[in-house]
């Protein structure tokens, strides 16, 4: 693979069909029903603690994989965390728990999070209208409310279309401003607003904006303050705005169509991180940290802030298979890819990576995990993940 940061046309086109034929965060690569063997070989003891067990599943689940590298964190009440890995981010270079991977649309619960302590504070209120923050746009209605961004009842169209990267790619050193790269993405809307539910990466570009607006500084600076910060994630950078860890993990892509994944950390993340208003990089530690606080502790907001960010739309058709419900920058997953389990959480897809943050509510566990390959092929460790939590929580 070339170095250099410019792209030909044939990648570009390659990239479309390839990113197309995806979903737009976590897809459909969550194992559901299936335990993970943690038997060993016949020479090798059993798996004993929870570490032990935990381990065996994820070893035993990424051998089954075409995963190139995941990372795993679990948060049970009364335990201590517990962090796993496996594969590589390119050649002999192994995945460790301090591994920094792309969380993709998991910054969304950053910025609901920002947005709501925000609403704690004065700033502002989640039923405002855009028109009391931002000038008028086209293909935009005006009283669209903070609280329809949030949970994807804006009717906005969506900036992850087909082709939606392509000029990212052409200039993947260049520095979008938010509202410039809105301009350039926003199409007609889907439905009027409030009428009806579809997934809005372009509703969240608007709410990153409101934040900027409120502040009178970045959404990076405000991420810091809410989130970061007062949860001492010394792992997680806020791109563009943070110099990302010469350490971080290789994404990868089949940009060529040949059913091998090819490393895709040779294109500068300047362009995607600007364009979006920010992007989250992170460790599964620092990630289950996050959902700690916000859902099994619920330290992190108001006890008010948390119930309007549970309060999920339930009729949101099947145009998501991953989603059974969405709140406010919180999703309710399909238990179908949770092992039958009720979860909470988010997914996240950035090119060359997936990552999922889930909050396990019936046994109040939290599990992170983060993959670097588009596809999310490593995913398939989650299954056997959940149900040795499962299997301990029940057992207590």
């Amino acid at each position: 693979m070339s170095s250099r940061s410019d792209i030909s046309q044939r990648t570009v086109l390659a990239l479309v069909r390839k990113i197309a034929a995806y979903g737009r965060w976590l897809g459909v690569v969550l194992l559901s029903g299936v335990a993970v063997a943690c038997s060993g070989a016949a020479t090798e003891p059993l798996p004993v603690t929870l570490g032990e067990k935990l381990q065996a599943a994820l070893d035993e689940g990424f051998a089954q994989t075409t995963g190139k590298g995941v990372s795993v964190a679990v948060v049970i009440p009364g335990e201590p965390m517990w962090t796993g890995s496996a594969g590589v981010s390119h050649g002999a270079v192994p995945i460790t728990e301090k591994s920094v991977f792309a969380a993709g649309s998991i910054t969304k619960t950053f910025t609901a999070v920002t947005i709501l302590r925000l609403a704690e504070e004065g700033y502002l209120s989640v039923d405002d209208s855009l028109h009391a923050w931002l000038p008028p746009y086209p293909d935009v209605d005006p009283d669209i409310t903070i609280r329809q961004l949030l949970n994807h009842t804006s009717g906005l169209s969506d900036l992850t279309h087909p082709g939606w990267f392509i000029p990212l790619l052409q200039e993947p050193t260049r520095v979008w401003g938010m509202e410039e790269y809105f301009l350039h993405s926003v199409e007609p809307p889907l439905f009027p607003k409030g009428t009806g539910w579809s997934y809005s990466t372009s509703g969240y570009l608007l709410l990153r904006m409101i934040i900027e607006k409120a502040t009178g500084s970045t959404v990076a600076s405000q991420y810091k303050k809410y989130v970061l910060g007062p949860l001492g994630l010394r792992d997680t950078y806020v791109c563009p705005d943070d110099a990302l860890p010469s350490g971080r993990v290789h994404g990868w892509v089949d940009i060529t169509g040949d059913g091998v994944a090819d490393d895709f950390d040779f294109i500068p993340k300047t362009a995607w991180c600007s364009a979006v208003g920010g992007q989250i990089f992170t460790t599964a530690a620092d990630l289950a940290t996050l959902g700690k606080a916000l859902m099994q502790e619920r330290t992190l907001l108001s006890s008010a802030s948390y119930d309007e960010m549970t309060d999920f739309i339930l009729d949101v058709g099947t145009e998501e298979p991953l989603v059974h419900g969405y709140g406010l920058g919180l999703l309710w997953f399909n238990s179908a890819f949770m092992a039958g389990q009720k979860a909470w959480g988010h997914g996240g897809n950035a090119v060359g990576y997936s990552a999922g943050l889930i909050y396990m509510v019936d046994h109040g566990a939290i599990v992170s995990i983060m993959d670097n390959t588009d596809e999310g092929e490593a995913m398939g460790v989650l299954g056997g993940i959940l149900n040795v939590v499962v299997a301990h929580t029940t057992s207590r």
